[in-house]
């Protein structure tokens, strides 16, 4: 009876994170869909494995030059979009630096994130196609083969 117990509380706790998920996502895509007809847009994300992840979005013109931003930050789906602060506004995104983080005084996290859209608009702005980041589980697998192979 006790394991019955466990198999219904397991299977509600991964509906409960399916609808969750759904509605981050859904969330994600009303934001993605503003800006995507007001012009172009960057995405940078940094992944957390013990702090929290980041996904921003910048809201370019033609020439690079950014006009909003949004980021999420957070541990769970009940994280909620920030706008951006507005000295990013006007910068052209092709040559935005760690330094100009710094100055506004964002988390770490959330500065490798906005190199991140940096780099992608560079590479894509270049003509390049982006690289397949692994997963956390592959990049953890990684790791032990590393550690295995070094003995």
């Amino acid at each position: 009876m006790n394991s019955f117990v466990i198999i219904i509380l397991g299977f509600c706790a991964f509906i409960l994170q399916y609808i969750l998920t759904f509605l981050q996502m859904n969330r994600f895509t009303k934001h993605y869909r503003e800006f995507r007809r007001n012009g172009r847009v960057a995405i940078g994300k940094h992944d957390g494995i013990l702090r929290s992840g980041v996904i921003i979005m910048f809201l370019i013109d033609d020439q690079g030059i950014i006009k909003k931003g949004k980021y999420i930050q957070g541990v769970t789906v009940f994280a909620r979009y920030k706008d951006i602060n507005h000295s990013f506004i006007g910068k052209y995104i092709g040559t935005l630096t760690q330094k100009d983080c710094k100055q506004i005084h964002y988390s770490k996290t959330l500065s490798l994130a906005i190199i991140d859209a940096r780099n992608n608009y560079n590479i894509i702005t270049a003509g390049g196609t982006l690289p397949e980041k692994k997963s956390p589980f592959g990049r953890l697998l990684d790791m032990f083969r590393f550690s295995f192979a070094k003995k």
